[in-house]
């Protein structure tokens, strides 16, 4: 009885832990992407836009992709159930994109580029827990991250405006941009680096560090917040 018990349960988690599926996605041409409910997505840049899901323990019905406005939109509806990722619970998407110009991740998403993305101008933004690393070349880069979200960003850029708030962490030490505008609040760090122009906004006990050669032209620190500069 032992036996055919445990047997049991290992047929079950097997039955329960085997419900994988990978679909690929038409997808017409977009400029933005905006991710949530904790996707992992997987960026490349490439001559045709295309979309591959990869997910388990999740039903193909309630993984939401969609074109609006020129956006793609991946999202998955939880239908009100206690719904946590894991390991045997997660949505990949592969995404390829020829030229974006917003990129979004909220709610405990995951945005990885693979290799270095070449962008005009980029607004990318990370919240809610979201998790966005990119290897880029851009002309004028715009970053936020909010709500405990992770942003990391390596590269160039000719100009670069960061902001974080809200418990967030914007490290864009690795990213060379000419000119660097760093704003910090709300228990935020920044890391920025830049070649000829700093402008830096540190507030309510967060902390902004500079590397590189640029001239600070402005600074100002509030709500015991700390401006460091590092090698």
């Amino acid at each position: 009885m032992k036996t055919l018990t445990i047997l049991l349960f290992l047929f079950s988690c097997l039955f329960v832990t085997s419900d994988d599926w990978k679909e690929n996605r038409a997808v017409s041409s977009f400029s933005g992407l905006s991710v949530g409910n904790g996707i992992d997505v997987y960026l490349t840049q490439g001559n045709a836009e295309k979309l591959t899901i990869e997910a388990n323990g999740v039903d193909e019905k309630d993984v939401i992709s969609e074109v609006r406005n020129g956006t793609l939109k991946l999202s998955v509806e939880r239908r009100g159930m206690n719904f946590n990722f894991g390991r045997n619970r997660y949505v990949k998407a592969y995404v390829t994109f020829r030229q974006l110009s917003k990129l979004a991740a909220a709610g405990g998403a995951k945005v990885i580029g693979q290799g270095k993305l070449s962008f005009r101008d980029l607004n990318v933004s990370a919240a809610g827990g979201a998790d966005v690393k990119l290897n880029l070349t851009a002309s004028d880069l715009n970053a936020s991250a909010a709500g405990g979200a992770d942003l990391v960003l390596e590269g160039t850029a000719r100009t670069l405006n960061a902001d974080g708030t809200g418990g967030a962490d914007l490290d864009a030490r690795k990213l060379t941009a000419e000119t660097g505008n760093a704003n910090s609040s709300g228990g935020s760090d920044v890391y920025i680096y830049a070649t000829r122009e700093l402008n830096l906004k540190a507030s309510g006990g967060s902390d902004i560090y500079y590397y590189g050669p640029a001239r600070v032209s402005a600074q100002s620190k509030s709500g015991g917040s700390d401006i460091t500069r590092k090698n």
